[in-house]
C-alpha cells in the first residue's frame, strides 16, 4: 500500500522524493496538496527566504536533490551576531571550521516551484491537487483518507507536512501547545553599498530582533521580529521612513541600505504538539512544531524531521516491517524527541534573554557574547547549532 503525504510544499516534497530515491521508485506515494497549481508556481515573491544549514544540505545532496536547489542557492560564509548599543558580538566563519559554507539561503517559492516541477521525473508519485482532504479514518491494518471531491485514498501510513495550521492535525484530534510571543514579523528584502559577500548578521534589539540573510540576487533578506504594537506603528512607514530607522538599528556594516522592496508581515507563535504522531498517521515539520524565526531554525528542524522519518521507514521496510506500525512510529517519536525539545528551548531562550529590558541583563548579554567569542567552548556549542 501507499504512503500517503498531505502538503507539497519543501518538506512534503522532500520526503516524497526522498523515498522514491531511496526505494528507486518502487514505492507507491501519494502526494495531496489544496494549493491550485498555477497559483503554486506563482512567479510572485511573498518575502519567504530560508537558510539550510552546512549538515543538511550535504544530506540532501546525498539524496541527489541538492542539484535542483545549487542554481538558487547563495552560501552564507560568515554570521556576525551582535546586541544594539553593546560592545559584544561574536562571529562564527566557515573557514576556521574548514567547511565550504555555513549554510545555503534560497527563496522559498523559487525552491518549491523547482521541487513541484521536479515531480513528473518521479512516476510512483501521484499527485491529487487541488485538493482537501475531509475525512481521516483510522484503521489497524490501514490507513483511509477521503478528499473533498469523493476520492478515497487507502494507504499504510499518512504524514501530515500540511504546515502549521494543519488540517490533519485537526481530524486526527492532535492538539496543539501555543505559545505567542505578542510580536509580529517583518520580512522583506533590501539592497546595500556593500555587497553581502556571503555574509549573515543577527542582531538583537530593543524588544526584538533582526537577521539579514544574502541571497543569489545580491540582496539580502531581512526579518524583523518586534512587539505587536512597535510594528503596528511601521505599517504605514513610507520607504524613506523605513529605511532611516532601520540603518538605525542595523549599523553600516554593509554601507547605506538604499532600497527596501515590499514588507509582508507575520504574526509570530510558538507551537507544538502535546503528540505528533496517532494511529498509522505522523506529524512533520510546521505541522509538529513552529519555532520564533529568531535563530533562524525552524526550516532546519523540519528537515531533520524529514530526514530521520526517511531512515526509519527504509529500515522498517527492510525489516519487513509496514510503513505505519505503530512501533515504528513510536520509534521515530523517540528519535526526535530531544532534538525538538532542545531546539524548542534553545529558541525560547533566545527570544527571553534579548527581549529583556533590564540593564543587569544587557551587561550580562554583553559579556555572554564576548565570552561566545572567546571561548572555544561555547564557540563550539554555537557552531554545531548552526551547521548540523
Amino acid at each position: 500500500m501507499s504512503v500517503i503525504i498531505v502538503g507539497a510544499g519543501l518538506a512534503g516534497l522532500t520526503l516524497a522524493f526522498a523515498l522514491s530515491y531511496l526505494t528507486q521508485g518502487k514505492k507507491d506515494i501519494k502526494l495531496v496538496e489544496s494549493i491550485k497549481p498555477d497559483k503554486f508556481l506563482h512567479p510572485n515573491h511573498n518575502g519567504r527566504t530560508i537558510a539550510l544549514a552546512y549538515g543538511l544540505c550535504r544530506k540532501i545532496d546525498a539524496l541527489n536533490l541538492w542539484s535542483l536547489l545549487d542554481p538558487i542557492a547563495t552560501a552564507i560564509t560568515r554570521i556576525h551576531v551582535s546586541e544594539l548599543g553593546s560592545g559584544g558580538f561574536f562571529s562564527l566563519d566557515a573557514s576556521t571550521y574548514g567547511i565550504p559554507f555555513l549554510g545555503q539561503v534560497f527563496e522559498l517559492n523559487q525552491a518549491k516551484k523547482i521541487f513541484f516541477n521536479h515531480l513528473e521525473k518521479n512516476k510512483n508519485i501521484t499527485l491529487y491537487c487541488p485538493n482537501t482532504v475531509i475525512l481521516v479514518t483510522q484503521y489497524t491494518d490501514y490507513i483511509l483518507i477521503k478528499l473533498n471531491n469523493g476520492e478515497k485514498i487507502k494507504g499504510d501510513l499518512l504524514v501530515a507536512a500540511d504546515g502549521t495550521s494543519s488540517n490533519i492535525a485537526r481530524l486526527c484530534g492532535l492538539q496543539w501547545k501555543k505559545r505567542d510571543y505578542q510580536q509580529i514579523a517583518l520580512v522583506t528584502q533590501i539592497s546595500t553599498d556593500l555587497a553581502h559577500q556571503g555574509q549573515a548578521f543577527e542582531r538583537f534589539i530593543r524588544n526584538g530582533s533582526l537577521a539579514l540573510l544574502p541571497t543569489s540576487r545580491g540582496l539580502s533578506s531581512l526579518i524583523l521580529c518586534l512587539e505587536q504594537e512597535q510594528m503596528k506603528t511601521m505599517y504605514n512607514w513610507n520607504d524613506k521612513e523605513f529605511l532611516t530607522y532601520l540603518q538605525t538599528i542595523f549599523g553600516w556594516r554593509l554601507g547605506k541600505i538604499t532600497k527596501v522592496e515590499k514588507r509582508y508581515f507575520y504574526p509570530i507563535e510558538s507551537c507544538t504538539r502535546v503528540s505528533t504522531i496517532a494511529q498509522r498517521t505522523v506529524l512533520v515539520s510546521n505541522a509538529a512544531q513552529t519555532l520564533h524565526p529568531i535563530a533562524g531554525q525552524g526550516l532546519n528542524l523540519g528537515m531533520r524531521d524529514i530526514l530521520t522519518l526517511t531512515d526509519i521507514l527504509i529500515s522498517a521496510w527492510k525489516t519487513g516491517k509496514k510503513a505505519g506500525d505503530f512501533s515504528t512510529l513510536k520509534q521515530y517519536q523517540k528519535q526526535r524527541i530531544i532534538d525538538v525539545q532542545t531546539t524548542i528551548d534553545f529558541t525560547d531562550l533566545l527570544v527571553r534573554i534579548f527581549s529583556h529590558p533590564c540593564s543587569t541583563l544587557f551587561i550580562g548579554r554583553t559579556l555572554g557574547l564576548m565570552m561566545i567569542n572567546d571561548i572555544t567552548y561555547l564557540h563550539n556549542i554555537f557552531i554545531k547549532r548552526s551547521i548540523q
